[in-house]
């Protein structure tokens, strides 16, 4: 082989070394590397590959809220990228472990929603205090998660 022409399918210049190395966008997508060689005979072989780059998983839960009406930190509410949506359960316990919310619907708890601190049933105030959740999401990879945390509603 005498020469290499390497096309990474992302819009970067070409390489033409024998070993290159590359660094992909951080975006999301599927990006086409192909490798064309040349012999000394000036005969061309060409291959290629998919390259993946996925969108992984991160999740922010805070640990505490003021649902007081002040317009500052009244809901509880989670971000989070690269988790499947369907696969969501988030549950809320009080200190005697009675379910006092819980969803499925992630968009429950975006910060464009979120939780008011209400008993879900009764639509009653929960008392200030610490409770326990649960969280059960699967990200785009496919691996399971589930996590414990506790949420302080201070009043």
């Amino acid at each position: 082989i005498v020469s290499w022409e390497w096309n990474f399918g992302d819009n970067t210049a070409y390489d033409y070394t024998e070993l290159p190395t590359h660094t992909f966008p951080e975006t999301p997508s599927v990006y086409t590397v192909s490798l064309v060689v040349t012999d000394e005979n000036s005969c061309k072989s060409t291959t290629s590959r998919n390259i993946t780059i996925q969108d992984k998983y991160w999740i922010y839960i805070p640990n505490s809220f003021t649902p007081d009406f002040d317009q500052i930190n009244d809901k509880f509410c989670i971000s989070y990228n690269g988790i499947r949506e369907e696969t969501f359960n988030f549950i809320v316990y009080d200190r005697v472990s009675t379910v006092v919310y819980s969803t499925t619907n992630i968009y429950d708890l975006d910060c464009n929603n979120g939780w008011d601190g209400k008993h879900q049933t009764t639509g009653e105030d929960l008392p200030m205090g610490m409770y326990v959740y649960e969280i059960y999401f699967q990200d785009f990879e496919g691996w399971k998660h589930q996590d414990f945390g506790t949420v302080f509603i201070i009043r």
